[in-house]
């Protein structure tokens, strides 16, 4: 059976010395390689503070994908907002796209009723998955350029 699950963590990966955005893409190096090898696809969005992230495949393979994530030291904190079970998959040509959010994202939070800054604490799980949808709609990145930060 599909499932879907959504959950949100407060980042731990630091900006010292610019290995941000060096663990940022570590992160989605790992995540494809074992999304494909587990059949995980879905939608990590990144604003420096928050992760807040979509896994869909078999529940057995989100599940341990969880696990895995769970034990990670570069966040905390983390908080399921809604799992489900899925007739399709959202995201399947993503194996885990990113949608890094920096700058002036005021008119992305205004579309889903988010005030002025990401903060995953006062989403739902639908307004999580509806942003993801948006910004996978312009275009999702496989990993951020080292000036992107």
């Amino acid at each position: 059976m599909l499932t879907r699950l959504i959950y949100h963590s407060e980042n731990h990966l630091g900006a010292a010395d610019g290995k941000m955005i060096g663990a940022l893409n570590d992160i989605m190096d790992v995540s494809d390689r074992n999304n494909e090898k587990n059949g995980i696809t879905g939608a990590l969005i990144f604003d420096t503070l928050w992760f807040l992230q979509i896994l869909e495949g078999e529940r057995d393979a989100v599940s341990q994908t969880l696990g895995r994530i769970m034990r990670d030291p570069r966040h905390d904190e983390i908080v399921i907002m809604d799992a489900r079970p899925l007739e399709q998959r959202m995201f399947p040509n993503w194996r885990m796209g990113l949608g890094f959010l920096r700058g002036d994202n005021s008119a992305l939070y205004a579309r889903h009723g988010l005030g002025t800054r990401l903060d995953p604490r006062r989403m739902s799980g639908e307004q999580a998955l509806a942003l993801a949808l948006d910004l996978a709609a312009g275009g999702l990145d496989r990993r951020v350029a080292p000036h992107a930060a």
